[in-house]
């Protein structure tokens, strides 16, 4: 090495020696072709380059979920109006790993905007305290972001204030903001609106709200009051109050009580959800869980379809007598009910509902689709090929559930077309599956 004028120089064939090093640096380091693609927006190029690689089998689950964010985080971020708010909305599970995203769309104060900042403080990526100053906004959006921070015992005004705006989204985030201060104050503002608003998804908030507070025995004051409520309430409304009563602090205050009486004298679809609700304790006393169980399996053997879906999805499989209940609906008329009841058996490991499963999917079946999902759920990868095929199906609802049962049987990457997809929703909702698969 020589020195000159107390500096190092390096000969030439050691700067031809970097050259070669740098340039296959740079070339190891060069993003992926569909990488750029998603980056870019350009969905054909994406596709080609997915497609490539499933040909190859060289995109794997993680890289899928890489792709994933990116196509999630561009249509998020590039979206404007009603499709913001549109694009927004589909995020749902997957807000925790696009929160820089959501962050960004939070910088525009427009009403996707605003359901971003809900969504971070309902993850706990956004503090309470950073919203309380939009409760004044002339935007109702934002005034119900200003709502959701309402949750300090020094709020109760505030929210007493929000529970009647004339916004009925203001109204439903200051009831979300109740259930997590969990105020007892708050009970006459949540009992009216339980009752009395024109808005189904408020009556549903404020009976979960009411489900949340304490309520120590031998104080019966909420018990009653969500009895009174379940009197006047359709029947979805009657199966949150149900879970409602369930739950710790209410189940010793005079909820089980409340379900007994229900369980006894009740009728309709959401006596089921009464005595599933009541199996789910294990502190249930024997009279109470065998009434349970009887009604639990009269609507799944004879209500409306509806009902006995949602009973089959909700019973639990630890009560040999509900099992045996579905294992009837398995043999039913009613395809859907049928195949319900097949993949909760087909869950539980038995074998042969998985072989009347494969026999409904077949292509040409009424019921192949729910039959596919439902193999799917049960980790039947013989299933794979018809899914794959589903993903270029013209209905845009069959290429979305093709992608979440691909997800399921762990097969995020095969389901990495849709990232690509031109249905912005299936696209989206598709991205936040793929996403979701990876730890």
């Amino acid at each position: 090495m020589n020195r000159r004028m107390g500096k190092f120089s390096l000969p030439p064939s050691a700067f031809a020696c970097c050259g070669v090093a740098l340039a296959i640096w740079f070339a190891g380091c060069e993003r992926p072709p569909e990488m750029r693609a998603a980056q870019s927006g350009d969905a054909a190029a994406l596709r080609r380059a997915i497609i490539a690689k499933e040909r190859t089998a060289t995109l794997s689950n993680r890289a899928a979920a890489d792709l994933a964010r990116v196509v999630a985080s561009r249509d998020v971020r590039r979206s404007n109006g009603a499709d913001a708010v549109a694009r927004v909305g589909s995020v749902g599970s997957c807000a925790l790993k696009l929160d820089d995203a959501l962050a960004a769309r939070m910088a525009i104060h427009d009403a996707a905007g605003a359901l971003a900042a809900v969504m971070r403080v309902d993850q706990g990526t956004l503090s309470p305290e950073r919203v309380r100053s939009y409760g004044a906004d002339p935007m109702g959006d934002w005034r119900a972001v200003g709502a959701r921070g309402l949750v300090r015992s020094e709020d109760d005004r505030a929210r007493e204030h929000a529970f009647q705006d004339r916004d009925p989204t203001v109204r439903r985030q200051a009831i979300r903001a109740s259930r997590d201060a969990r105020a007892r104050s708050d009970m006459p503002y949540l009992v009216h609106a339980a009752r009395t608003d024109p808005d189904p998804t408020i009556q549903t908030e404020a009976v979960r709200a009411l489900g949340a507070l304490p309520s120590p025995p031998p104080d019966r004051t909420l018990v009653d009051e969500l009895r009174d409520t379940w009197a006047s309430s359709s029947e979805d409304l009657r199966g949150e109050v149900a879970w409602a009563w369930s739950r710790s602090d209410l189940w010793n205050a005079g909820g089980r009580e409340a379900l007994r009486f229900v369980i006894e004298t009740g009728h309709g679809s959401a006596v089921g959800e009464a005595a599933a609700a009541v199996l789910r304790r294990s502190d249930a006393d024997k009279a109470l869980v065998s009434d349970a169980v009887v009604r639990l399996t009269e609507v799944i053997a004879n209500a409306p379809t509806g009902s006995r879906l949602h009973a089959i999805a909700e019973a639990p499989s630890d009560h040999a007598t509900v099992m045996d209940a579905i294992s009837a609906a398995a043999r039913d008329g009613d395809p859907a009910v049928r195949v319900a009841a097949l993949g909760r058996l087909a869950q539980a490991g038995r074998r042969s509902a998985t072989t009347e499963l494969e026999a409904l999917a077949q292509p040409g079946e009424s019921t192949s689709r729910q039959a596919r999902m439902a193999l799917a759920i049960a980790g039947d990868r013989r299933v794979q090929g018809w899914l794959e095929q589903s993903l270029e199906a013209a209905d845009a609802r069959e290429r979305l559930e093709a992608a979440v049962g691909l997800v399921r049987l762990g097969l995020a990457a095969r389901a990495a077309p849709l990232l690509a997809d031109s249905d912005a929703d299936v696209r989206m909702r598709a991205a936040c599956e793929i996403l979701m698969s990876r730890p």
